[in-house]
């Protein structure tokens, strides 16, 4: 995929934030960000989702979804 001149524009005025972008047929948003971004919240996602078994009891307070 390519980027176009006009995402081009928006990922340098957004700096280091997402930029939101969407689709005019389906009106559907998506947020575009760079790699080192996207692999940083995937490492925070999968930490969350270790075993709490784990940790030693008392350590783990596991979050209400």
């Amino acid at each position: 995929m390519i980027i176009t001149t006009e995402q081009k524009k928006a990922i340098e005025e957004a700096g280091e934030d997402p930029v939101r972008i969407e689709d005019p047929e389906t009106h559907a948003t998506y947020m575009l960000l760079k790699e080192e971004t996207y692999r940083r919240l995937r490492a925070a996602v999968e930490i969350e989702t270790i075993d709490p078994s784990f940790f030693e009891y008392g350590e783990f307070i596991p979050l209400k979804k």
